[in-house]
């Protein structure tokens, strides 16, 4: 016999509306209105619509790729940022709506055990990576979701498992609530199963240099993705077609840019940190920026004049002339030190000109007095240095190219007050370096003074400073 609540409640069941998806469709879209109430009934709306209403969500967050997804399935201090962040930065170009969507249908997740564990078992690597990102938002879901990615085919959700499983694990150390032990055993096992897809990690020499890595960045396949420096160490990443990243030494990463480039690919990032950021291998720094010189006319025309007057400054010999714009002067600061720099007739009119008419002369184009090496210049420079904090260091770079002697007063200070433009500092302290300077930044130093500290690295590494 079957009992009368029973009867009842599955009557209730069949009776209940089936969630109308073109309402649903409708609810997604007034997520962009302007009015919070509508925006509030809607998600309402969403979040009431179970499994009907996170396929809809799931749709529209594919729009923003995987990507964008990982990242924002989780809050903004979250897991999903850092793993997504280690494969691919985020654009601010794209659509709210997706972002959107991933939020309500992450919470959907965190929210529906059974709607989690059916989208940690889906056919679409998307929903899988989705449920994975999803766990940043809920310790208590983290190990389940980790473990779920244990059996995990594509190659690019298992490196991505292995980085949220680093952050989960990391952030479990520091709630200290008893779930590391579990976080770490399965963090370690995805550990291991990434390694099958993740070699090579690292090319350290040119001779192991894949050919396949060369061809895939001769047709676009694979690009480079930026560089990391600490001390005289500098690692270029190459990021492929399938997520996987590839870490080059300075000596690869140029081998990897020649072998590209015979073949018709020029990846101006594999060697332009090299010939512009990296302190020491100055003999491979060098070898960077004249084989860029030469390919300036290979990469986009946009990109040509800027990229020969970064070259300029880190004083590399560069066949073409850098141009500026003598109505934009106050954009161009780098390309008209580099048009001085390289003897334009018109540069230093131009430096005045700016000085003379800028609203803001207590700042960056300061620098450029240095090269005008008149008295009248040295005095405005001297002027900004004592009167306008934010400007010292602007300024002091001045002085010390036209090695003012009033400049041993005011590096020290330009040391504990750094202001903005430290760069031009540091290359007016390269250039026109004196053993007073070096007593003074090595005095400095003595005194725990960060910054002079910094500078007589720098200065060592380039061979300028005795060590």
């Amino acid at each position: 016999m079957v009992h009368a609540p029973v009867v009842l409640a599955t009557l209730m069941l069949a009776a209940a509306p089936v969630p109308d998806e073109a309402a649903l469709w409708k609810a997604i879209f007034s997520l962009e209105q302007p009015l919070p109430a509508i925006r509030a009934r809607s998600e309402s709306e969403l979040l009431k619509g179970g499994a009907t209403a996170y396929g809809v969500l799931v749709k529209v967050a594919r729009v923003g790729g995987m990507e964008q997804a990982l990242a924002a399935a989780g809050p903004a201090s979250s897991c999903s940022i850092t793993a997504a962040g280690r494969f691919t930065a985020q654009r601010p170009d794209r659509s709210v709506l997706p972002t959107k969507a991933v939020d309500l249908a992450a919470r959907m997740l965190m929210e529906d055990a059974a709607l989690r564990q059916r989208a940690q078992r889906s056919d679409d690597p998307f929903e899988r990576g989705l449920a994975l990102a999803a766990a940043s938002r809920v310790p208590a879901t983290q190990v389940e979701a980790l473990t779920a990615m244990r059996l995990e085919p594509d190659p690019k959700l298992r490196l991505w498992a292995t980085a949220f499983a680093e952050c989960f694990t990391r952030q479990a150390k520091q709630r200290a609530d008893g779930s590391l032990e579990g976080l770490s055993a399965v963090a370690n096992e995805l550990a291991e199963l990434a390694d099958e897809v993740r070699a090579p990690l690292r090319c350290v020499e040119p001779a192991e240099l894949e050919p396949v890595l060369v061809d895939e960045l001769a047709k676009g396949l694979a690009a480079s993705a930026g560089y990391s420096s600490s001390n005289d160490e500098m690692v270029i990443t190459v990021r492929r077609e399938n997520g996987e990243r590839v870490e080059l030494s300075p000596a690869c990463a140029l081998a990897a840019y020649e072998a590209a480039a015979a073949k018709g690919g020029y990846d101006e990032g594999l060697v332009m940190p090299l010939a512009t950021t990296m302190h020491g291998g100055l003999k491979l720094k060098k070898a960077a920026g004249q084989r860029l010189a030469r390919d300036l006319d290979h990469l986009p025309e946009v990109r040509r004049n800027y990229l020969a007057a970064q070259l300029v400054l880190e004083g590399h010999d560069v066949p073409r002339k850098v141009t500026f714009d003598p109505t934009r002067l106050s954009f161009m600061s780098v390309e008209l030190e580099a048009a001085v720099r390289q003897g334009d007739p018109q540069a230093k009119a131009a430096i005045n000109r700016l000085l003379l008419c800028s609203n803001d002369i207590d700042q960056r184009e300061v620098a450029l007095l240095g090269y005008v090496g008149t008295k009248a210049a040295a005095d405005k420079a001297y002027a900004i240095a004592r009167q306008c904090p934010s400007g010292k260091a602007a300024a002091v770079a001045a002085l010390v190219r036209m090695k003012d002697p009033r400049v041993v007063k005011l590096l020290p200070e330009a040391m504990e007050d750094w202001g903005f433009n430290q760069d031009a500092l540091k290359r007016a302290l390269l250039e026109a370096y004196t053993p007073q300077m070096g007593e003074q930044l090595r005095a400095l130093e003595a005194k725990g003074n960060t910054q002079a500290r910094n500078a007589v690295q720098y200065l060592k590494a380039m061979n300028v400073m005795k060590p």
